[in-house]
């Protein structure tokens, strides 16, 4: 019985996940309209934010409930697998959907400080300490880099203003979506916490005998990192097919920046997130594949489809790979 009270925990709380986060952008996105606010902003800032809110639920209630002492693991997996979900299987099929032309300005701006948020992660995971994980004063420089982040966006005078349609709705039924949103998101976030957490100890570990690390880890990787990608995917695959490319793409390189530089900083400023030889594999690994999806999108101004199948396959790989690896018990 508590098999099933907690997987349906952990479908139920997806769901809250994937409508709060919808409310969210709805709300804010028709607010942020109504004073004037670029799309492409709002594409970069409120709806990477608004994707991104499953992902910081997740690790902020993991970050919350852990034990004193104890580093929070899914955390920290369930934002570098999501990064990697985003960067391969959402840009790829955002591209097999519709192929994603990509404005010359994000070459300058937005993709060296995506490559520079995932060294910088990397960094601050690896090095400084005896033990791989982000302290609080790791999280603060993550956090500082952020508000540097969101001072570029906002101060871009060549970003591109194209023909996007955002949804305007009642200034009050604006606040009642924004409110549900946020509450939505944040009980989805504690459902799937302890849905995961459930699989993670009583199915992988006591049923398969993995080590409870490894389980933990490929938890966050695969199954809450794709889940609270969801809405990601959602958002960037139907722009793209209404030929509204510049939400499409800044939504995956904002949620990507978001992930790395305000959910860790902001969970890690709660607790110690721990970082295992698994995870350090994957940070490195994500680096690298950051850079082939960015030389992809600068190589002919545009993500086509071939190359977008291209990043389907990866994804498809790096899951055969996490799940093999989690299954050798030495």
């Amino acid at each position: 019985m508590d098999y099933i009270l907690h997987l349906g925990m952990l479908i139920v709380g997806f769901f809250f996940l994937i409508k709060g986060a919808d409310f969210f952008i709805d709300s804010s996105s028709s607010i942020a309209r109504k004073f004037n606010i670029s799309p492409f902003i709002i594409g970069l800032t409120l709806v990477a934010f608004g994707t991104s809110l499953p992902e910081l639920a997740v690790s902020f209630v993991a970050s919350l409930t852990v034990q004193p002492g104890q580093t929070a693991d899914i955390a920290m997996g369930n934002v570098v697998g999501s990064n990697i979900v985003n960067i391969t299987l959402i840009l790829g099929l955002t591209a097999l959907a519709r192929p994603i032309p990509v404005s010359k300005t994000m070459h300058f701006r937005e993709f060296p400080f995506l490559i520079f948020t995932t060294f910088l992660l990397a960094v601050l995971a690896l090095f400084f300490q005896s033990s791989y994980r982000i302290i609080w004063w790791e999280a603060i420089i993550l956090m500082i880099a952020f508000g540097f982040y969101i001072y570029l966006m906002i101060t871009n005078k060549n970003k591109p203003l194209g023909p996007i349609e955002i949804k305007t709705m009642d200034q009050k039924k604006s606040i009642v979506l924004l409110i549900l949103g946020i509450a939505g998101v944040s009980l989805g976030g504690y459902m799937v916490t302890k849905g995961a957490e459930f699989i993670a100890v009583n199915i992988l570990v006591s049923g398969f005998g993995m080590l409870l690390g490894k389980a933990t880890t490929l938890v966050g990787l695969s199954i809450v990192s794709i889940g609270t990608s969801l809405p990601e995917m959602v958002t960037s695959v139907m722009a793209a097919k209404k030929g509204e490319n510049e939400i499409a793409f800044g939504n995956i390189v904002g949620s990507n920046v978001f992930n790395t530089l305000f959910i860790v900083g902001l969970a890690g400023l709660v607790t110690p997130l721990g970082i295992n030889v698994d995870v350090i594999f994957d940070i490195i690994l994500l680096i690298f594949i950051t850079i082939f999806a960015v030389g992809f999108s600068m190589t002919r101004g545009k993500v086509t489809k071939v190359e977008g199948l291209i990043l389907v396959a990866i994804y498809a790989f790096y899951l055969y790979f996490i799940i093999d690896r989690a299954l050798q018990l030495f």
